[in-house]
């Protein structure tokens, strides 16, 4: 998988920030697109009831399609119950002649396609007793739930894939007995006093609630083991905060500050791990055939103030036609007032009454934070989130099984649309009832191209993938092999361009040019293991370009995955679209 901090920097003569920018992400490579002039957007629908149960014995007249708000006329109908391979038709007519009207189309019955479901475990946040009950309900559906024909996968946001898609159960039950906890950071935040949790450091790293920075006041004030000295409870304003009230800028609230930012970057960090996880996870998923389901098995992670990762990994999902389902981990959560067993207050004057409250009001907004995240992944991409319930096996069978009773609706789209666009979709029942209908949020309108048609990939990712070496722009490659705090191996590549040999654009007085960087893991069998792709822009002034042209810059990428032999693949490409491509051996240990 990725590393959890994704970085690309400057290593050269000194210049200001607004002359060199730099920015470093996950790289997936695209998949190739076939597009047909035949148009018909198929949907999977399951209906359920309000104990979520599929809704069996429904017609085609009970549905009806919405496609940005204008009904659809449903072109081909049919149902795919559970246990049978071939679809009931419904309703079945000849080919329409080439004049009749699309509303008047009789409904023709569709194949059920395929169903791919990838078992995504959050190693990362849960406790080893949360996983172990995850990973007895995942077996337990495994053997009793999986059904005939369906096909699964399970990956570790830890290691990546464990085991690729296969029908196999007891393959897939091995992989899940395998699965460890990662956890990588304490409830209980950086230190035992004063006791500063990710999510309260969230609050007040952000500025969100001044309760919660006056909460860790009050028992840092109390410490026991506190280095700061006789601490003073007053405090000399420095503005308001996002929740109210005013900063406090003595010794005792810097310290208390710096330690909730401190927890939040590293609570923040491992979030973003996550993201990176979840994305990898679905360019995996978004190659199998029919019908794509993630399920995510988590307890949650804070995603506050990472909306564009959240949004990014949404859009990913709604191209690749995936639908996420999520699984509290937590079960059915509960928390009484105080903290949990063995973890009072280390003060010398007990709990502050101010701390008490506020860990005893925050218990319900700080589980929403954790979980905003699955029931945000869920809403967007038309799927379900199971939680405050502890049958996990009977979540996984609601979320990963062929449910009982699936319908299988199709339209044409107008020809006209514009290619390319999204559009929002609405699947409702035209009894108005109160069930809820699962399916796809939109689709993408296809282009009126040639069967054949693809969209070609960039030809930095062409390079990414290749093995051949490039020389048009003068690079060298260094790499640094380290570990985390965790003990998981980083490796550190430092690519260096010499900026003498390329041409640099004057523009509003400054010198401009552009590199593209990736960065690329691939193991014994040419799979891609690890990737990032990163950016530099600049725009020097004359002064400095003469001294960086004397230097050159250095880029850094780092990357993560498991022990074993890998080739390393770096490609840069410069704004005239000259490029550099080099590969080197080497053993992650």
């Amino acid at each position: 998988m990725a590393a959890p901090i994704a970085c690309a920097f400057i290593a050269a003569a000194q210049q200001t920030t607004d002359e060199v920018r730099v920015s470093a992400h996950v790289y997936t490579p695209p998949q190739l697109r076939l597009t047909v002039k035949a148009q018909l957007v198929q949907l999977e629908v399951v209906v359920r009831d309000p104990h979520g149960q599929a809704v069996s014995g429904l017609k085609q007249a009970d549905f009806e399609i919405l496609d940005e708000g204008k009904p659809r006329a449903i072109a081909a109908f049919s149902v795919e119950t559970r246990g049978h391979a071939q679809a009931n038709a419904l309703a079945a007519a000849p080919a329409p002649s080439t004049t009749a009207s699309v509303g008047a189309l009789p409904a023709m019955p569709i194949p059920a396609p395929p169903r791919s479901t990838l078992l995504f475990f959050d190693d990362l946040h849960a406790t080893g007793g949360e996983l172990q009950r995850t990973q007895a309900a995942a077996k337990r559906f495994i053997k009793d739930g999986l059904g005939p024909g369906a096909r699964a996968a399970v990956y570790a946001a830890s290691e990546g894939l464990t085991l690729d898609f296969t029908p196999d159960a007891d393959a897939l039950t091995a992989a899940i007995e395998k699965l460890r906890s990662h956890q990588r950071m304490s409830e209980n935040g950086l230190q035992q006093c004063p006791r500063i949790t990710p999510y309260q450091a969230y609050l007040i790293a952000n500025n969100l609630d001044y309760a919660a920075l006056n909460a860790a006041l009050a028992e840092a004030n109390q410490c026991t083991n506190s280095s700061v000295g006789a601490m003073v409870t007053s405090a000399i304003p420095r503005g308001p905060s996002k929740g109210g009230g005013m900063i406090p800028t003595n010794p005792t609230a810097i310290a208390v500050r710096a330690q909730a930012e401190a927890t939040w970057q590293q609570a923040r960090e491992i979030s973003l791990s996550s993201f990176d996880a979840i994305r990898s996870a679905m360019a995996r998923l978004a190659r199998a055939p029919g019908t794509r389901v993630l399920l995510m098995v988590s307890t949650g992670f804070l995603s506050g103030m990472l909306d564009a990762e959240r949004d990014a990994a949404i859009d990913h999902a709604i191209h690749a036609g995936i639908v996420i389902n999520a699984l509290d981990a937590k079960g059915l959560w509960a928390e009484g007032p105080g903290r949990p067993f063995g973890q009072d207050a280390q003060t010398y004057k007990g709990f502050p009454i101010q701390t008490f409250i506020f860990e005893a009001t925050s218990i319900g907004t700080r589980n929403d934070a954790m979980n905003a995240v699955m029931a945000e992944f869920a809403a967007g991409t038309g799927g379900l989130f199971f939680h405050n319930s502890n049958d996990l096996a009977g979540g996984f069978a609601q979320l990963a099984a062929v449910p009982e009773a699936t319908y299988l609706l199709a339209f044409r789209p107008d020809a006209e649309g514009a290619a390319s666009k999204y559009h929002k979709l609405k699947v409702r029942l035209t009894a108005g009832n109160h069930d809820y209908v699962q399916t796809r949020p939109g689709y993408f309108a296809p282009a009126n191209t040639p069967a054949e048609a693809k969209t070609e990939p960039r030809k930095l990712d062409q390079e990414a993938l290749a093995v051949d070496a490039l020389a048009e722009i003068p690079v060298q490659l260094s790499g640094r092999l380290s570990k985390t705090m965790q003990g998981s191996p980083l490796l550190s590549l430092v690519i260096h361009v010499d900026l003498a040999k390329l041409k640099f654009t004057e523009s509003w007085g400054r010198q401009t040019q552009k590199l593209a960087f990736i960065g690329a893991l691939m193991d014994a069998d040419g799979n891609l293991a690890a990737a990032k792709e990163g950016a530099m822009e600049l725009a020097l002034k004359k002064e400095n370009l003469a001294r960086m042209q004397a230097s050159g810059v250095n880029a850094a990428l780092t990357l993560s995955a498991p022990p074993g032999p890998y080739r390393v693949r770096i490609v840069v490409q410069d704004a005239e679209g000259k490029m550099a491509a080099l590969s080197q051996t080497v053993e992650i240990k």
